[in-house]
């Protein structure tokens, strides 16, 4: 009847409504490599675990910028010899928030500033030796090239303004306090000479070392380190290589062995020791070195420590040696001239270099680290500031089993680690694939934390997963599990439709109808609607709000007034169908008619002579459900599942 040429105008339309639980399907992943499904990862963040990823930068380009350290407050501290920003420079402290940066979720980061740009304020410029926090543009004694900087430990800074042939009061180390107010200097202006060096003459290198009341700054050419008050600026003593003078004659040849010093540029603490770096121009053949030097305050004086290195030296033929940074952890950050940062153990073992993908730099200045041990890089060239940081580590533990529902599974790993360097954890991207890992899919959510995920709306085939942590910084190391299995869905839904006569049978009156509908599968069903054809232009439709549970039913009723149609024809009938969204997204489907007689009683009378009065005609309802009537609309559903068509039938013809 009227059902099925109903059901087979909604047949094309569902087509063009299919919908599928997992949001992303395969051909539309951005392309990338075959074993990753998420975009590419911007220029800078980590691809595993253990690497070193951008978290932050100062996007304007300034080839000046020098020396960085970070006070006990968490600012930022930077010098520049020139462009925009030359002078000292500070990022103060704000409000740091591990979802401040530019991570977006599902592998995906913003083009921004990172967690430089959202936990500090914007930079501020002290122009001049003698401005101050309340007048940062004032002042009238100009820098002149202030390179090295390091944090007192009062508070307060010390800046090293070499180039002494410019500057006025020329190559002086400046003391200023927590308000940027200077409160002391050390070193005296000149260029002598070696053999005529003045007590604290200080000409040039760069970067100097605090400890305590002490300032050890070095004078490259002389290979001297002389030690001044804080902040007095008074000079103390000055300490120089094995075998060499500290200025009364020139120092002679260098030897190529540990203990001596050939153009100490840089000088550091770990509170405990010094380290020394220098250029080795003088050696044969040329190489930097770093040494390692316990001092002895009482005798003015320094002894080598040869367990460090090699004889007690890092050698680095080739390389002229910048500075060392000295780590919360011991660990070494050795500068050189050109090339990456090297990173080694307190004894002089390697660990590695630090570098960021698809951003290198050709010279490096100076590096700090920050409370969460988190690395502060200038660099000649590239962006000025950079921040960095190390990737998640690696996703372990990950296993898998059977969810409370069919076609669902609980992923679940280990609880994350976390250590000092690292960016905090943002998100762990699940993907799936269902051939072998060759293609993955992203199972899109919200960023989490948390360390299980439930996976709804599986087929029955076997799955792959894949688990990834991301930070600010980039991705760790993935742990993929294989072969998973999960419980099919077998989706199936039934109608049954009856009518009910009214006691009178009269024009007007209604015809009550019910029609119960069962889910027969063995797992949810959502969007339940229930469609009535009652007669030409008698049309009714119910949305069942929540979920039908695997066997649970559901009744539905309406009614139709009685027509002289029916009146003429004794019989009322109807049809209904349902349709329904499993958890794979696709739609199922049935449809019942039925009929009800609609025979007036008739009126008693005397029974004739010899006879029986009558019985009355009965009037009970026929009822008939998913019979031969509907083979035609069942052939079109049977097309329309194994098409794999998923939405809603009913909600399409809605919005046609």
């Amino acid at each position: 009847m009227f059902l099925t040429t109903k059901i087979s105008g909604l047949a094309a339309a569902s087509l063009l409504a299919s919908s599928v639980t997992l949001p992303i399907p395969q051909h539309e992943l951005p392309a990338e490599t075959a074993d990753h499904a998420i975009a590419a990862l911007p220029a800078g963040k980590a691809t595993g675990s253990s690497q070193y990823g951008l978290i932050g930068e100062n996007p304007a380009v300034d080839s000046a910028t020098y020396g960085v350290t970070v006070d006990s407050d968490g600012a930022i501290w930077y010098t520049a010899t020139g462009g925009s920003a030359h002078g000292v420079n500070v990022y103060r402290p704000g409000t740091f928030a591990p979802d401040g940066g530019d991570y977006r979720g599902n592998g995906d980061y913003a083009e921004g500033t990172g967690y430089l740009g959202s936990a500090w304020h914007d930079p501020i410029r002290f122009a001049n030796r003698d401005s101050t926090i309340k007048n940062p543009a004032g002042g009238t004694e100009p820098w002149a090239e202030p390179r090295g900087i390091e944090a007192l430990e009062g508070g307060g800074i010390a800046v090293n303004d070499t180039n002494g042939n410019v500057s006025v009061p020329p190559g002086t180390v400046f003391f200023f306090n927590d308000q940027q107010e200077r409160i002391g200097s050390a070193g005296v202006a000149g260029d002598n000479a070696c053999s005529t060096l003045a007590e604290g003459e200080l000409a040039w290198g760069p970067y100097v070392a605090v400890r305590g009341d002490r300032l050890f700054a070095p004078y490259e050419n002389c290979n001297v380190v002389s030690v001044f008050g804080v902040p007095g600026g008074e000079p103390l003593y000055r300490l120089t290589g094995e075998g060499q003078t500290v200025g009364q004659t020139a120092n002679g040849p260098v030897p190529s062995g540990p203990g001596n010093l050939s153009h100490v540029y840089g000088v550091s603490t770990d509170g405990e020791a010094f380290y020394t770096s220098d250029l080795g121009d003088t050696r044969s053949p040329q190489a930097g070195m770093v040494q390692r030097w316990f001092i002895d305050d009482a005798s003015e004086s320094w002894t080598l420590d040869t367990d460090f290195g090699v004889d007690g030296a890092l050698t680095f033929p080739g390389k002229r040696i910048y500075q060392t940074i000295v780590a919360p952890d011991s660990t070494l950050y050795v500068i050189p001239k050109t090339g990456n940062i090297e990173h080694y153990t307190s004894t002089g073992d390697h660990l590695g270099s630090v570098t960021t993908a698809g951003l290198p730099y050709d010279e490096a200045r100076d590096l700090a680290i920050t409370k969460e041990g988190w690395l502060v890089m200038t660099a000649k060239t590239g962006s000025s500031v950079r921040l960095l940081a190390e990737s998640p580590s690696p996703v372990t533990g990950l296993s898998a089993e059977h969810g409370s529902q069919p076609g669902s599974i609980v992923l679940s790993w280990d609880e994350p680690e976390h250590r000092s360097g690292q960016a905090p954890l943002l998100d762990y991207v699940v993907e799936q694939s269902t051939d072998d890992g060759e293609t993955w899919q992203i199972v899109q959510r919200e960023a989490s934390t948390e360390h299980s995920r439930t996976l709804t709306g599986l087929g029955g085939e076997a799955y792959s997963f894949r688990v990834t942590g991301y930070s600010e910084a980039g991705r760790g190391d993935s742990a993929v599990i294989e072969g998973v299995d999960p419980e099919p869905v077998e989706s199936d839904i039934s109608i049954e439709l009856v009518g009910a006569a009214p006691a009178e049978i009269v024009e007007g009156n209604t015809v009550t109808w019910t029609a119960t509908v069962t889910n027969t599968g063995n797992a949810p069903l959502s969007d339940v609607i229930v469609d009535f054809e009652l007669g030409p232009g008698d049309f009714a439709e119910n949305d069942l709000e929540g979920t039908l549970e695997a066997g649970e039913s559901v009744t539905v009723t309406a009614a139709s007034p009685i027509t002289p149609e029916q009146l003429a024809a004794a019989s009322a009938e109807a049809s209904a169908y349902t349709i329904a969204v499993d958890v794979l997204g696709t739609s199922v489907v049935d449809a019942a008619e039925a009929s009800v007689a609609l025979t007036e009683h008739a009126v008693t009378t005397p029974a004739p002579p010899g006879g029986k009065t009558p019985e009355p005609a009965p009037a009970e309802p026929l009822a008939r459900t998913g019979g031969g009537s509907l083979l035609e609309w069942l052939v079109l559903a049977a097309v329309l599942i194994a098409a794999g068509a998923a939405g809603m039938f009913a909600r399409t013809r809605r919005l046609a």
